[in-house]
């Protein structure tokens, strides 16, 4: 009796104990995980620029203008306010997948600058697109998935950007790298910098021969500090490839601009596992008011951009008050504000939309 007294006394204690230790953790967990929220925060609050933004969104506009205006870099406005000192290297125009980016250096920054171009009809291209995962080429990301539609435009440019930007990394070393991209641009805009960031682009391999056969030796460029903004991009990868990109890309200027209830960046939706890279900067109107959003890399803010029920097609042509077309006519702004969501895109946002907590204050 005595002995099985004692074993059930140890047991007892042993059970305690370790529920004790499993609060601990659990609590210490739940400390660490709201400090890493916070820390987030603490670093857009502290890096996020609205010069930066600002100069961003005019460099996506530029590329949604006819290149011939972009050679002479004489697209008016939309050119002058991204940097009127610009000087445009080269040109992507993949003409068989409709995929448009341009490159090019602003000496008064000190940038090499990569922008992209969105799609020209949202509604027709919300209508057509697909949700299909594939493999993300990296080896070091091995349960990374992406977009294939995304991965394939980026794939489209990619090759010949590259080249391009070691060229001008070699040119001008001390330059940082400054990538932008709205809507579909944004997404490859994100896959972009990522690339650049993760691959040691001096290696003959990422390229073949390439850029070796210039006699071309660059310093590391993925090395180089790089700045990324990105307007309206929906969703690239799932939570794997968001948590990978998110940690190469860490101590780098990377915000994703939501606006009001722009539809694509709910698409694709968060019920196929597909999650944003933190950092969202939600803008819910046309004014300079805007929030610093508490993400992390699985899990995206449900008082940002996801607390409304995102079906404006309009507020994904309008950014920081702005048209997100290169010159904006009355004709482009009436037909802008006459856009409408396609139907079956409803029912798949109310399902991204369900994933937020009922109980979530609207703003």
């Amino acid at each position: 009796m005595t002995h099985v007294s004692s074993c059930k006394l140890v047991c007892f204690n042993t059970v305690v104990a370790g529920l004790i230790v499993f609060l601990t953790l659990y609590t210490v967990s739940a400390h660490l995980t709201e400090d890493s929220k916070l820390a987030i925060v603490g670093v857009n609050r502290a890096r996020y620029n609205t010069t930066d933004a600002w100069k961003a969104l005019y460099f996506s506009k530029a590329a949604y203008c006819e290149a011939e205006k972009l050679t002479h870099w004489s697209c008016g406005d939309t050119c002058t306010n991204a940097t009127p000192e610009f000087r445009l290297f080269n040109v992507y125009d993949n003409t068989s997948t409709g995929n448009f980016g341009y490159s090019g250096v602003d000496h008064v920054a000190k940038r090499i600058v990569v922008a992209f171009r969105g799609t020209y009809n949202t509604a027709n291209w919300l209508q057509n697109l697909d949700f299909i995962f594939m493999t993300y080429p990296h080896p070091d990301c091995g349960k990374c998935k992406v977009h294939r539609g995304f991965y394939t435009a980026y794939a489209s440019l990619r090759t010949q950007m590259i080249q391009d930007v070691l060229l001008l990394h070699a040119r001008y070393p001390l330059y940082t790298l400054f990538v932008t991209g709205h809507s579909l641009g944004g997404a490859i805009a994100m896959l972009a910098a990522v690339d650049l960031t993760t691959w040691d682009m001096s290696e003959a391999e990422v390229l073949g021969k390439g850029v070796l056969s210039r006699g071309v030796v660059s310093p590391p460029l993925h090395l180089t500090p790089i700045t990324l903004y990105t307007f309206g991009e929906p969703r690239v990868g799932n939570g794997h490839f968001s948590n990978w990109s998110l940690s190469v890309l860490t101590g780098r200027q990377t915000f994703r601009l939501t606006h009001a209830k722009d539809p694509v960046p709910h698409v694709p939706p968060r019920t196929l596992s597909y999650v944003h890279m933190p950092r969202e900067v939600w803008y819910p109107k046309d004014d300079k008011k805007h929030y610093l959003c508490r993400d992390n890399a699985f899990s995206e803010d449900p008082y940002c951009s996801n607390s409304v029920f995102a079906t404006q097609v309009p507020d994904h042509l309008m950014y920081l008050g702005v048209c997100t077309r290169c010159e904006c006519t009355a004709a482009e702004m009436e037909e802008i504000y006459s856009y409408e969501l396609p139907p079956e895109m409803y029912n798949i946002l109310a399902l991204d939309d369900a994933m937020d907590n009922p109980n979530v204050t609207r703003r």
